[in-house]
């Protein structure tokens, strides 16, 4: 028997200790506009919409969790490590991420079974990956 699913979207929650600085990646570097506010018992949740189907929640707890964000990607550990966005024009957004500071883990590559697509992954503040990928 599978899952029947109410909403054809995907949310997906990454707890910090960090809002500050996570805010100002998500919200002001990638640009994903706040939809609301969610305060829930042990914490807050604050929702970031990508497109109609996906919702990236900055979510912090009242007791911090007892381990840290892992950094690295995949290459720190199995699990659920990136996420990717797809943008208008990958070069230029690569410059942007230098210029603001960010950390570029993996560089701008060209994706060669589709020329002038590309790709690059970017840490956040907390050091989780986001690719992104699109025209070069």
């Amino acid at each position: 028997m599978a899952v029947e699913l109410l909403a054809p979207s995907v949310e997906v929650g990454v707890v910090t200790t960090n809002l500050a600085e996570m805010v100002a990646f998500y919200e002001g570097f990638l640009g994903l506009p706040l939809q609301g506010e969610l305060d829930f018992p042990g914490g807050t949740m604050k929702r970031y919409g990508v497109g109609n189907s996906v919702v990236i929640k900055l979510v912090t707890l009242d007791k911090p969790p007892a381990q840290a964000a892992a950094p690295g990607g995949g290459h720190a550990q199995a699990g659920i490590r990136y996420f990717t966005l797809v943008v208008k024009n990958l070069t230029e957004t690569a410059k942007q991420i230098t210029d603001a500071g960010y950390q570029m883990v993996q560089p701008l590559a060209e994706f060669a079974p589709v020329p002038g697509m590309g790709w690059l992954f970017v840490a956040d503040p907390d050091g989780n990956w986001v690719e992104l990928v699109g025209p070069l």
